[in-house]
């Protein structure tokens, strides 16, 4: 027998401290799993929320989170590309790429935010999630502003004319306001 390990009934040699160390790898590689497995599930977790937070902002089920093909093919709708594009292999990556920088411009960020959304979106979509959705303005000419208010100025003046209704007190005929006899029978209106 050896003072650095056993023999067995066979005649080979069992080293002990290397099924020690063996064990020791076993050991630390499935903590280094554990450790993984929380990250990854609590990583899904956060972007389900965060999907569904996206889709009941842009009226859309929330619940369409949940379900694979589905909530990419949502997602793809909410910035205006169609979704069966999220089904083709190959175009539906290039498509995503694309998808993730307009939903980025969509809630009012930077360019350099949605360029940020594509390489680190479990970053972005929970930003993009909670945080304040600046809707995007569009400024019209002075000219066109204008127009409307005239218009509306005029739908209004139209509208307090007709609803202004003169009645004889004498006969109940309809008069026009500014009428000052009845076109019936003549009384004078007050």
């Amino acid at each position: 027998m050896s003072i650095t390990g056993n023999y067995g009934s066979y005649g080979t040699y069992y080293n002990t401290s290397s099924s020690a160390v063996g064990a020791g790898f076993v050991g630390a590689f499935l903590a280094i799993w554990i450790v993984m497995m929380i990250i990854s599930v609590a990583i899904s977790v956060l972007m389900i929320v965060s999907m569904w937070k996206i889709f009941t902002q842009n009226n859309k089920p929330g619940w369409y989170s949940l379900i694979p093909f589905l909530n990419i093919w949502t997602l793809f709708e909410i910035v205006g590309v169609a979704g069966w594009w999220s089904l083709i292999p190959f175009a539906n990556s290039v498509f995503m790429i694309i998808v993730t920088y307009k939903l980025a411009i969509k809630y009012g960020k930077s360019s350099g935010f949605a360029v940020f959304n594509i390489f680190f979106p479990y970053i972005g979509f929970p930003i993009l999630a909670f945080g304040k959705k600046k809707e995007q303005i569009v400024e019209q000419p002075k000219e066109e502003i204008q127009e409307e208010v005239k218009e509306e100025k005029k739908t209004t003046t139209k509208k307090s004319t007709k609803t202004t209704k003169k009645f004889c007190s004498e006969c109940g005929t309809e008069m026009d306001k500014d009428a000052v006899f009845c076109p019936n029978c003549g009384a004078k209106t007050k």
